[in-house]
């Protein structure tokens, strides 16, 4: 299904493209899994077979949180070694509402698998079979991850790290999407909580 890959070059760079230069409501993660999903529809494959035999959710949910840990501790002086201020807070809407946070965290947890699946998944796995050495697809999931995410350079270069980390899972649990789906639900599910405790702002 080579012929196909032009047309996934093309879609991936239009939303990253778009997304780069206009700001959204709709998080790009949505038109991003809509093109993965039609991909891999017309390859016959499902995402069950992207999942289906993961290895390691485990600790790859336990590393979602070390790096959650790190991200708080490290993160708040080397954005202020730039003069600007530390803002975590992306969800205030869930503070004293246990009916708001539930909500939140289905919607997060939802959009954490969508971007893992789209973007290892899809992305990376198109470009392992390719050809592209697994550093290599690893950085282009990590770059496609930095061109996606919302907010300034800063934001978009720590998007892009921890890009690089799912990742890296994702190859490291034998291009089984589990692991990487994990950390990030992980990740993303402990800085709500977070929020929701009012210990982040």
């Amino acid at each position: 299904m080579r012929r196909l890959v032009p047309a996934e070059v093309l879609a991936i760079l239009a939303i990253a493209g778009v997304y780069a230069w206009h700001d959204f409501t709709l998080p790009a993660v949505v038109p991003l899994f809509l093109a993965a999903t039609g991909s891999r529809y017309l390859r016959g494959k499902s995402w069950d077979d992207a999942v289906r035999g993961s290895p390691y959710m485990g600790p790859a949910a336990l590393a979602g949180l070390v790096a959650l840990g790190l991200a708080l501790l490290a993160g708040t002086p080397l954005v202020e070694l730039t003069g600007r201020a530390v803002e975590w807070s992306q969800y205030p809407i869930v503070r004293g509402s246990a009916h708001q946070l539930f909500t939140v965290a289905v919607l997060v947890a939802v959009g954490a698998v969508a971007a893992e699946l789209a973007l290892r998944a899809w992305i990376v796995e198109r470009a392992l079979e390719l050809g592209a050495a697994r550093w290599g697809a690893v950085a282009i999931g990590a770059l496609a991850e930095g061109l996606l995410w919302p907010g300034d350079l800063a934001a978009r270069l720590g998007a892009a790290v921890m890009g690089a980390g799912l990742g890296l899972l994702y190859v490291a649990a034998g291009r089984r999407a589990g692991a990487p789906i994990a950390a990030r639900v992980a990740f993303a599910l402990g800085a709500l909580a977070l929020e929701g405790l009012r210990l982040v702002s």
